[in-house]
């Protein structure tokens, strides 16, 4: 089934204790990369998260942003290094001793001082039941996130389809004109042989190096090859399971025959319908890089 790498999801839920809010992006990339961001208390449930992300991914940049703020308490706390403060009066007073200066140290001489009195987010603990209030969140914005990527996918396949099978179309007939090109060149090359010749030499020779110069022009193995790529493919986008880079190979094998094909027919009605199915396969290439 065709999935593409590109989502997104955006689910905000709230519980009594908390506010949450769960985004969840991807974009194309070779292999699977996904980065948690949030609070810095979200730190002990990551592996949870990265876990229920992923489990339906294989591939792309994804990230996650989670945004879960107390609703009864402050987002922030505050954090006195006591021992510092400590040393920072006793250093104060001994200075203004030696220096006999006033030793009025005020409180907001203290809280200035930041090393040792300091605002911070305040860390939320699955104990506090973060968790409970997150998880359902997650969930939703997972499934829709997977909702898009599957629609995004189910677009992607019907322009694909409809892709494969002009290039079905186009080497038919690139095999239809192939068979009546090489009888042409056949019955044309003897003509010109015996002409050059002036038949000084055995017609059966003739025949024999004239049928040799034809098969070089030969494109049947390519044209059945080009088809057995075209039965995998089917098989492929139907099949469970991501399937981008089997599908980018395949895409890869075609283009090599098409290109043999090409470059064996010296015929302006069968180049016409290789550049048609180059290009339709350069477009499938490109989609194939948006799938998962």
């Amino acid at each position: 089934m065709i999935k593409s790498m590109t989502g997104y999801a955006r689910v905000s839920s709230s519980s009594p204790a908390y506010s949450v809010v769960v985004e969840i992006r991807s974009v194309n990339h070779r292999y699977l990369d996904l980065r948690v961001r949030g609070a810095s208390g979200l730190v002990a449930l990551e592996k949870k998260i990265r876990d229920r992300v992923s489990g339906d991914l294989s591939r792309g940049k994804v990230d996650v942003n989670i945004d879960v703020r107390p609703l009864t308490e402050s987002v922030y706390e505050i954090v006195v290094d006591r021992p510092l403060m400590s040393k920072f009066v006793r250093h104060a007073s001994q200075i203004a001793k030696e220096n006999n200066l006033a030793s009025d140290l005020a409180l907001s001489d203290l809280v200035s001082f930041s090393p040792a009195f300091q605002v911070k987010e305040r860390e939320l603990s699955e104990e506090q039941g973060v968790w409970e209030a997150l998880e359902p969140a997650l969930i939703e914005s997972i499934t829709d996130f997977a909702s898009m990527r599957a629609a995004e996918g189910s677009e992607i396949s019907t322009d694909i389809a409809g892709r494969i099978q002009e290039m079905s179309k186009r080497l038919d007939r690139i095999e239809s004109r192939s068979a009546q090109s090489r009888e042409d060149k056949r019955e044309q090359l003897q003509a010109r042989v015996e002409e050059l010749i002036q038949k000084t030499v055995e017609s059966s020779a003739i025949a024999i190096e004239v049928a040799r110069l034809i098969e070089r022009a030969d494109i049947t193995e390519e044209v059945t090859r080009f088809r057995s790529h075209l039965q995998l493919w089917d098989g492929t986008v139907v099949s469970d399971g991501p399937c981008g880079k089997k599908l980018d190979f395949i895409a890869q094998e075609m283009n090599r025959e098409i290109n043999t094909i090409g470059s064996k027919c010296q015929d302006a009605g069968i180049t016409k319908h290789v550049i048609a199915v180059k290009t339709e396969l350069e477009r499938v290439r490109e989609q194939v890089q948006n799938i998962e």
